[in-house]
């Protein structure tokens, strides 16, 4: 299943889990199994749309799972806390607390409203007041603030951003609320009101936040992204896990974004041709590497290019007639010489993605030519992908984009 956790101990897995406090069938999780299989969603959003499932039921096994996973609660404990969610309408919180249990990593943990309160963001009373509508709707207390105006959208991005960091010890509490009061005064980024007093330096080499990527490739709005990151902080999950959780992002996505990310951290990619390159990836389900080939995205020397007619024609795939009449209606564009090969029926859209690849691998020095025709060649005979003739041929390739042959 989708849902298993990949870890050295055992993890109990979502369907399990619902099953066993009752809150699905195992007819009910068969099915949604299956559909998640047809249809590449989660399958809490498949439990959800069938009806199975409540929001409020899935992200409460989904926090349970994860409290189990991190040792923070007992199985017995989740079940207990989780039936409790199905047969009251609680919140997991709520329900673990009637049966005695105190959070004691949360209870060290910088929360939101006091970092607000502190800062003077809002008041004590606001703060209370929205709490109470946060607990009446379910809503995170970010986004209440925000919808009630009684908190910028700009505020709540810096207040949240100063949590994370808090959390993974690059400030402390106190920089942070100081931080923060100087932000809203000045107007200017958390980040910006945290280097001007010394208290955090910006990493030098050029990175891209997870949330920034996605929302960058139109993959989900900013007020998401804040829903996302406030909904992570307080269960201490992950603000990819979250998306996938509430059926924002599918894992696939999730993984590629991730990849993509580090392609930004170390050179290969800037912040834009990653965020098209993952848009790509998404709305196309192609892979990482096909998107950056097509997009052209990778940098090279022009004068060490080796084009793409070149590797088609030494696969003995196309012939010299075939290369200039579509360079003819190509203007000498790599992309576009092939794009025009599959117009004119030469080569098929399988043989044109698996010389996309080829010619990367061979760009960056990860294949050599002799290798580039025989995999040709044989993708042509097997009618399989590059990556799978590579594979079969006995050929590991291991690139910057982590992906093996």
């Amino acid at each position: 299943m989708a849902e298993a956790i990949n870890n050295d101990q055992k993890v109990i897995r979502l369907g399990e889990l619902l099953a066993q406090v009752g809150m699905v069938q195992p007819d009910e999780l068969t099915e949604a199994i299956q559909t998640s299989a047809d249809t590449g969603l989660p399958i809490g959003r498949v439990l959800i749309m069938s009806g199975f499932l409540t929001d409020q039921e899935l992200q409460a096994a989904v926090q349970a799972q994860s409290l189990i996973k991190d040792k923070i609660i007992e199985l017995d404990l989740a079940l207990a806390a989780l039936k409790k969610v199905s047969q009251e309408g609680v919140t997991l919180e709520q329900g673990l607390r009637t049966l005695g249990w105190v959070n004691k990593r949360a209870a060290s943990t910088a929360k939101l409203g006091e970092f607000l309160v502190m800062a003077q963001l809002v008041t004590t009373e606001q703060l209370q007041e929205a709490l109470r509508t946060s607990q009446e709707t379910g809503l995170p207390l970010g986004r209440i603030l925000v919808l009630t105006q009684t908190l910028s959208d700009e505020l709540l991005t810096a207040a949240l951003t100063a949590q994370v960091l808090v959390r993974d010890n690059k400030i402390t509490k106190e920089e942070a609320i100081q931080g923060l009061t100087s932000a809203r005064r000045r107007r200017v980024s958390i980040e910006v009101s945290l280097s001007d007093h010394g208290f955090y330096k910006p990493p030098i080499r050029a990175s891209i936040k997870l949330g920034e990527l996605l929302v960058l490739a139109g993959l989900i709005n900013e007020s998401d992204l804040m829903t996302a990151l406030e909904l992570g902080l307080s269960r201490d999950v992950p603000v990819g896990q979250i998306l996938i959780q509430t059926g924002q992002m599918t894992r696939a996505g999730l993984d590629a974004a991730l990849k993509l990310q580090e392609l930004v951290t170390d050179g290969t990619l800037h912040a834009l041709q990653a965020a098209e390159a993952l848009r790509q990836v998404v709305l196309k389900n192609i892979s990482i590497a096909q998107s950056v080939a097509e997009l052209g995205l990778l940098k090279s020397d022009p004068s060490e290019t080796i084009r793409l007619g070149e590797i088609l024609k030494a696969a003995g795939v196309v012939t010299d007639e075939d290369i200039n009449r579509a360079i003819e209606l190509s203007i000498k564009n790599s992309a576009l010489v092939g794009k025009m090969l599959l117009v004119s029926g030469t080569i098929d859209e399988g043989m044109l993605h698996a010389a996309l690849r080829c010619q990367f691998l061979l760009r960056e020095g990860f294949l050599k030519m002799e290798q580039a025709v025989v995999a040709l060649n044989y993708c042509e005979k097997h009618h399989v992908l590059f990556d799978e003739a590579l594979n079969q041929l006995g050929w590991t390739v291991r690139t910057k984009l982590r992906q093996d042959g």
